[in-house]
């Protein structure tokens, strides 16, 4: 009997030591996911949307992946690189993170990047969407996504220049890093197809109140329409100014994702209406994954998901499908990037897969903001299905 009792457990052994993975000891710890989220200033609203995304993902893995017990470490980055940087040597250094995600501001993602490759622990960035991060900068433990400036607005751009009338248009976008790589995307696509430019500003970031001095220049120049690139409360501004500066009437208004996103619609009302953007997102989208997910999500929050909080959802659920496809080993880094690489799924955007250049592939969305019940939604005007990232110079 005691040898049959020692030959089992000799072939248990075995077993365990030819799986493709041995997972130690440290399948027992919780899994540590650093967050870096401005909770405050101007992205802080953008910011929580996507905490709450994040937290779902949690709640619908059931709380834990491959016998861990997942624990989001967060910090407020304020969208200050500096401060991002402080806060990811602390989740890195005090916390022990396995892994990071999140990053509203690209600058504050520039940052932390370097920083955090150079310790090997991966970042699935959630919004930052500087081209730089998958072209020449990409490095091999940052991904990302959310979407790169070029993907989510060389659509529109050519999308526009077969649909404006006149295929003139005007710009008008906030002077920091991302909404010039914006323009810079819509512009060459723009011209691409035969669209023509008859002005542009960059209003000051941060610090403009009044965009009446730009919104008459840009009428002056009669565009077909005009294109916005604001986000949080710069939109909610934009926005509602555009529509009492009597512009709407005579001048559509095109943007990127975030000029009229679902978080504002309650502030911006009415001066939202029939806005185009461009999205990867929306909750109207009917296919069964993201209707199941929508009803979860109105179950628990009491509201509808939106862009952001589904940029935070896929950015954990790109961790999870890796940490369980590694058996929950994630001190293996070099195997743990590559399970990142591989992952794939149908989501509440529709198909996802990481692309070579470490930025996702997707859906891209044209949609209108239009009347929906007592409130505003989205009618989806075109799709431009699984768009690669366009952004080249990446070297890994």
């Amino acid at each position: 009997m005691r040898s049959k009792l020692l030959a089992c457990v000799g072939a248990a052994a075995v077993a365990v030591l030819s799986t493709p993975f041995a997972v130690s000891a440290q399948t027992a710890e919780p899994l540590k996911i650093g967050v870096l989220m401005p909770t405050s200033g101007v992205f802080g609203a953008l910011g929580e949307r996507q905490l709450k995304g994040m937290r779902f993902a949690i709640e619908e893995a059931g709380g834990e992946v491959a016998g861990r017990k997942i624990e989001l470490k967060t910090e407020d980055s304020e969208g200050n690189p500096s401060v991002g940087l402080q806060k990811a040597r602390k989740l890195v250094g005090a916390d022990k993170v396995d892994v990071m995600a999140g990053v509203i501001s690209s600058a504050v993602a520039l940052a932390v990047a370097p920083y955090l490759s150079g310790q090997k622990v991966p970042l699935v960035i959630s919004n930052a969407s500087t081209d730089l991060l998958s072209g020449e900068k990409c490095d091999p433990f940052v991904f990302r996504v959310s979407y790169s400036s070029a993907q989510i607005t060389r659509p529109i751009g050519t999308w526009m220049a077969k649909n404006v009338a006149g295929k003139s248009i005007y710009i008008l976008a906030s002077d920091y890093v991302a909404p010039h790589e914006y323009v810079k995307a819509f512009k060459e696509s723009f011209l691409e197809g035969g669209g023509k430019i008859v002005g542009e500003a960059f209003p000051p970031f941060g610090k403009t109140q009044d965009y009446g001095p730009y919104l008459s220049q840009a009428r002056a120049a009669n565009p077909g329409a005009i294109f916005g690139v604001f986000f949080g409360s710069e939109a909610l501004t934009f926005v509602k100014q555009y529509d009492s500066f009597g512009m709407k009437q005579s001048i559509p208004l095109y943007g990127p994702i975030g000029i009229t996103p679902p978080v504002l619609f309650g502030a911006q009302g009415p001066a939202a209406l029939d806005v185009i953007s461009s999205a990867n997102y929306v909750a109207e989208l009917e296919h069964k994954e993201n209707v199941a997910f929508r009803t979860a999500y109105e179950k628990k929050f009491g509201e509808t998901p939106e862009e952001f909080a589904v940029m935070g959802y896929d950015a954990i659920r790109f961790i999870i499908d890796a940490v369980k496809a590694r058996g929950g080993d994630t001190k293996d880094r070099p195997a743990l990037i590559s399970a990142i690489e591989k992952v794939s799924y149908v989501g509440p955007r529709g198909p996802m897969a990481m692309g070579a250049n470490r930025q996702a592939t997707q859906n891209v969305y044209i949609v209108k903001t239009v009347k929906k019940g007592d409130g505003l939604g989205f009618q989806v005007v075109d799709t431009i299905a699984n768009y690669k990232d366009p952004v080249t110079g990446c070297k890994l």
